[in-house]
């Protein structure tokens, strides 16, 4: 089960301030500027939802992006982030806060010119669902990151363990899109069984056979002991299964989030 406190470890501060990198937003997120920013031209936007901070940088440094991030955060479960993201004005008003203080920061710099990227951790895909609800906010992201991060409620008998289709729309849709090429999205999975609801490896095997494929088994070491046990690739999809089965298996895709991110498949610019 995914407890409380694995969602206050994945909510906690981690590793020193970083100064001028990071710009808090009128609404509560946090913009994380590039390492390495550039001087003048397109630069990608990634909307981050669910992890500390810190974990989130890193990340970004780790990606080799050509991006800045915007982290939002909310105490609490999934309801915590599709309450907010329910309202169509949320994600829009986050965008616009982060390109003024884009323009403020960095003048050259075009986010309209990069891509949109929305990705997320664990409780975070609360906030996705809500947002791949919306017709503007689906045309509008190029790509999507779900890190151990797709749960789903079981329809009838909790025995029979199918997955509601209604609170998988929004998601095989994306992956449907991607497998075509025409977005790109990347979902990673550990072997965390919660109670009561469907898992991440559960929703991933949807999303395959939603496309119309199936995962190869292969075992491949990431490094640290975090063991890719299987993998899926059509289009612009790349569906990744891991190995574990404790809290600490959940938590690697937080803490290795910019290794995910590295492995984006590739999205056509606007």
């Amino acid at each position: 089960m995914i407890t409380a406190l694995l969602i206050l470890a994945a909510l906690g501060s981690e590793g020193p301030e970083a100064g001028g990198r990071r710009l808090e937003l009128p609404g509560g997120a946090t913009l994380i500027l590039p390492l390495d920013p550039p001087e003048a031209g397109p630069i990608d936007l990634v909307v981050h939802l669910h992890g500390a901070v810190p974990a989130v940088e890193r990340a970004l440094d780790a990606s080799g992006w050509d991006a800045a991030a915007v982290v939002v955060n909310e105490p609490g479960l999934s309801s915590a982030y599709s309450r907010p993201f329910s309202a169509p004005s949320l994600f829009p008003t986050l965008l616009d806060q982060a390109r003024s203080a884009l323009a403020e920061a960095l003048p050259g710099a075009d986010p309209d010119a990069g891509l949109l990227i929305v990705s997320s951790f664990s409780a975070g895909f609360g906030g996705v669902r809500e947002l791949l609800k919306q017709g503007d906010a689906l045309d509008r992201i190029d790509a999507l990151v779900l890190a151990d991060s797709l749960y789903c409620g079981y329809e009838g008998d909790p025995a029979d363990r199918r997955l509601d289709p209604a609170l998988m729309l929004g998601f095989r849709r994306f992956a449907a899109e991607a497998a075509a090429g025409r977005k790109a999205m990347l979902v990673s999975h550990c072997a965390l069984v919660p109670d009561g609801y469907g898992s991440t490896a559960e929703t991933a095997d949807d999303l395959v056979r939603h496309v119309g494929g199936a995962f190869e088994p292969g075992r491949e070491d990431w490094g640290g002991g975090w063991i890719r046990s299987r993998e899926f690739r059509r289009g612009g999809l790349l569906m990744l299964g891991f190995e574990g089965e404790a809290g600490e298996d959940h938590l690697r895709h937080l803490r290795s989030l910019g290794a995910l991110w590295r492995r984006l498949p590739e999205a056509d610019r606007p």
